[in-house]
């Protein structure tokens, strides 16, 4: 028994002794969230909803020109556990609509403008560890001047409409601070049937006082086996949000992305190291093509027309608005595909990730807009035409 006692006693300093990998989490926040609009003042307003959410899936859909547009609370209680101390903390969105400030127990955080795009704040320090800590975000869809689409055939929802994450990583970071992008950009230089040459932009961030050193592995598989690897030594900034990192490669005879005939993907996987530790990863599809159109002839992909059957898509439907959730992307992609498309315009905004993860997937040539759109754009061209005029009268 003593002897036993004793190879535990050895096991447990062991297993306690080796080192941490501090690896990334992302943590879907979505539900049990408080929502009332900033008119309802009674106690009681307030009323349980789960994300995604819209305050417009009746009214706008219905055909009322005077849809609610205005200003609504989120409210939500998390727990900040003790151990995510040494951590750092980000609350990620991925899309309200159009105006979000963000406060963390009553205190702003900042604000997005904006009802397309993903966006980030740091709440490392603004949280308390250890207790419940409130959300509060303050979503407004009335019209804003200097927010794009000022107006447009289709309706201007409100509301957080898209997931939000909390992401937990080391103090040495793949930075998601650059636009909420997942840090990793993958940039084709030259692409033809012989070779691929490739430059993988990679955003590290030191949320530490201090230099350290560290290493960037890239990893390029297909499937399970590994086509390209390469390691970059690196010195993080202190106190720095986005340091931006290239590792340039080239692939010899690469499987190339071919729409629908081949939707082939290799996956980039980017790994920090520091010590022999890893301390943060983040994997990215790489669809490797090329492509060019004519006015007379059409387009073409990877040297070869391809005539393009396409739809043009919003992202709305009835009695959720434009609140979607991964199945109705799901059953707008299994119906396009049922009719034969292989191109699609995504009209007239950015739209949700995972909708162009499934046109990747799928084969489907995507047209993404932002959105520039409706009158609103010839106002402020005639606007920025009329402010050129004036500097150069004031300079002749």
């Amino acid at each position: 028994m003593k002897n036993l006692r004793l190879t535990f006693a050895i096991w447990f300093a062991a297993a306690f002794s080796l080192p941490t990998f501090a690896q990334r989490e992302d943590k879907l926040i979505n539900q049990d969230w408080s929502f009332r609009f900033s008119h309802q003042v009674n106690a009681n307003a307030a009323h349980r909803v789960d994300l995604p959410h819209t305050w417009n899936a009746q009214d706008a859909l219905g055909g009322k020109q005077d849809y609610k547009r205005g200003i609504g609370n989120y409210t939500k209680k998390i727990f900040i556990r003790p151990d995510w101390k040494g951590k750092r903390l980000f609350l990620r969105f991925e899309g309200a609509n159009c105006v979000s400030n963000v406060f963390v127990n009553g205190k702003h955080i900042g604000e997005h403008r904006g009802g397309y795009g993903a966006f980030v704040f740091e709440i490392t320090d603004k949280v308390e560890y250890g207790k419940e800590n409130t959300l509060l975000v303050r979503v407004n869809n009335g019209e804003q001047l200097d927010v794009m689409p000022l107006v447009g055939d289709f309706n201007f929802y409100g509301g957080i409409y898209r997931d939000v994450h909390l992401l937990l990583t080391d103090n040495l970071c793949i930075s998601p601070l650059d636009y909420a992008s997942s840090g990793v950009y993958l940039i084709q230089q030259q692409v033809t049937d012989k070779q691929a040459a490739v430059c993988a932009r990679v955003n590290l961030s030191n949320g530490t006082g201090e230099l350290r050193k560290a290493v960037v592995r890239l990893q390029i598989n297909d499937g399970e086996k590994t086509v390209y690897e390469a390691e970059k030594e690196v010195s993080m900034t202190p106190r720095t949000d986005v340091q931006a990192e290239d590792i340039e490669f080239i692939l010899t005879n690469p499987r190339l992305w071919n729409g629908t005939r081949d939707p082939f993907m290799y996956q980039a996987v980017v790994t920090l190291i520091k010590d022999g530790q890893e301390l943060d990863k983040v994997e990215q599809p790489l669809g490797l093509r090329y492509y060019t159109t004519d006015p007379d002839k059409g387009f073409f992909l990877n040297g070869k027309h391809l005539p393009l059957h396409g739809v043009c898509r919003h992202q709305e439907r009835a009695e959720v608005g434009n609140a979607l959730h991964p199945e109705h992307h799901e059953e707008d992609t299994r119906i396009m595909l049922d009719m034969g498309v292989n191109a699609i315009r995504l009209a007239h905004y950015p739209q949700a990730t995972y909708m162009y993860d499934l046109m990747d997937k799928n084969g489907i040539v995507t047209w993404a807009e932002i959105p520039f759109v409706g009158p609103g754009d010839m106002l402020i061209k005639v606007l920025w035409i009329s402010l050129l005029s004036v500097k150069m009268a004031r300079n002749s």
